[in-house]
Formats: C-alpha cells, sequence, structure tokens
C-alpha cells in the first residue's frame, strides 16, 4: 500500500514499537470500557456532563458474592485499560527500542518483541512541526467549542453508561491522545504525528455517526453541525502534514549507514529547492 502524499510504502516507514503501540492504543478503551461497563451498575451517577453541571457518583455495592466479584473483575479491566494507554504512550515517547522495551516488561510472556531498526528522518522535519503545531491548536479550539455548556447543546445524562461512555470518557480519551501528541511534537518526539494522525481519525469516526444521528443522545443541532463540519478541513491538512514529517525510510543496517543515507536524502532535498 503506498502512501498517497510522499509515494512511500507507509507500513515500512513506522518503526516495530510505534506499531506495537497503536495496537496498544486500540486495545485500551476495549478493555477499560469493558471493565466500566461491570462497575457502572454498582455506581449511582447522576446528573448531566456539562461546564456548570455538578454531577454526584454514589456508591451501591452490597455484600453480596456477585456483586464483589463484579465489582473486582470490573476494576481490574479498567486498570489494565488505563495500563494499556500508559504503555503506549511511553512507547510513542521513546527514542529508541531500548527505551521502548521497558514500557512492555510487564505484560511478561505477552512481550512483544521490538527490533532495532534505524529511522532515517524527514528532510524538513522542524517544518512540518510547526504546521502541526498550529492545526492541532485550532483543532483544540474547536474540540473546546463542542464541550456541553460551551457550544454543544445537547445534554449527555451521566445515569446511561451509553451517554457517560460516548459522552466525557470518550472525549476524554480523544482529547489525552490529541494533548500528547501536541506534547511530543513540541519535543521533537516522532511518535507525536502518529498521534496526531490517531487522534484525528478517532475524531473523525466519531464525527460521521454522531451527524447521521446514529450516537446518543440525539442528532446534533444545527450549530452543532457547523462546529463538527468545520473541522474537518483541518483534520485533512494535519493528516497531510503528519504524514509528511513520517520518517523517509527505515534502515537495518549500522548507524554510520543511515547516516549517509539521510545525508544523501537531504543534499537532494536542499538541490530539489534550487
Amino acid at each position: 500500500m503506498k502512501g498517497p502524499f510522499n509515494g512511500c510504502d507507509m507500513p515500512e516507514n513506522i518503526p516495530n514499537r510505534f506499531k506495537i503501540a497503536i495496537f496498544l492504543l486500540s486495545l485500551a478503551p476495549i478493555a477499560g470500557g469493558f471493565g466500566l461497563w461491570l462497575i457502572f451498575p454498582l455506581l449511582s451517577v447522576t446528573g448531566n456532563a456539562c461546564v456548570l453541571c455538578s454531577p454526584s457518583i454514589g456508591i451501591n455495592l452490597s455484600l453480596a458474592p456477585i456483586d464483589l466479584a463484579q465489582a473486582l473483575i470490573g476494576t481490574v479491566f479498567f486498570l489494565l485499560g488505563v495500563a494499556l494507554f500508559v504503555s503506549s504512550l511511553g512507547l510513542f515517547t521513546s527514542k529508541n527500542d531500548v527505551q521502548a522495551t521497558r514500557w512492555v516488561r510487564w505484560l511478561g510472556r505477552l512481550r512483544p518483541k521490538i527490533r532495532d531498526r534505524t529511522i532515517i528522518p524527514s528532510p524538513a522535519p522542524d517544518k512540518y512541526r510547526r504546521y502541526a503545531l498550529v492545526i492541532l491548536l485550532v483543532i483544540f479550539v474547536q474540540a473546546i467549542l463542542l464541550i456541553p455548556g460551551i457550544g454543544e447543546d445537547r445534554k449527555y445524562s451521566l445515569s446511561q453508561f451509553s451517554t457517560l461512555f460516548l459522552g466525557p470518557v470518550w472525549y476524554s480519551y480523544a482529547m489525552a491522545i490529541g494533548i500528547s501528541g501536541f506534547t511530543l511534537i513540541y519535543y521533537r518526539r516522532l511518535g507525536g504525528y502518529l498521534l496526531a494522525i490517531v487522534f484525528v481519525i478517532i475524531g473523525t469516526g466519531t464525527t460521521m455517526p454522531d451527524l447521521l444521528g446514529f450516537l446518543p443522545p440525539s442528532a446534533p443541532t444545527l450549530r452543532t453541525t457547523i462546529l463538527l463540519l468545520s473541522g474537518f478541513p483541518f483534520d485533512i491538512l494535519l493528516i497531510y502534514v503528519c504524514w509528511r514529517a513520517l520518517p523517509v525510510s527505515m534502515a537495518n543496517g549500522s548507524s554510520r549507514e543511515a547516516t549517509d543515507s539521510s545525508r544523501t536524502t537531504a543534499a537532494i532535498a536542499f538541490f530539489d529547492d534550487k
């Protein structure tokens, strides 16, 4: 599969540790959501999710063995989801495979093998870095405007699991990914660009069914629809910028070979600019 922007084979351009990070990041909401689904019947949550609302959370836990077992299993799965999420961010943050291995050491025998590969960077990473940071800031502003009580007219009741998970929980999950991507890009970490792409994919994958009225609590109002549609051009632009900032290629050779290839790539880009 060729990349639509740089003509490169995309899977070969992504370091193996980042592929594992994306996989763990995908498993995190599944494990955490299942655990929260088991715990939710034992909680007494009232109120709506909005800026000025004050929801109340109570615990309705009996001493019945089945309730205790359900709470224990739900807590384990929820903590597993948190651990998978933190580990995935650690993999994205890591500069090399040695650092990446430390973040998955807790998996024991299930620990994936991370191959040692040399990254040949993009010819002009700083240019794409500036663009990505600015576009992310614009998307963050748009996301803040979609918070209930600010620009979102709909009310997300916290007494139902569907609105709780697809509302504040999913929003927090997506924003945590976006903020992490922004931070890593700011500190010139390659994983930040992939996190930004994942952030856009999550947002787009949630926006499309929401615009069609498939997600609770109801179909969006006109103002919410305009806010949702206004983010699409910036999403496409961010994917393009982050894609171009990804490595030119991967090499299994020595660091000297990678350095020579990097210098050759930079020289080609220099003369192309001329």
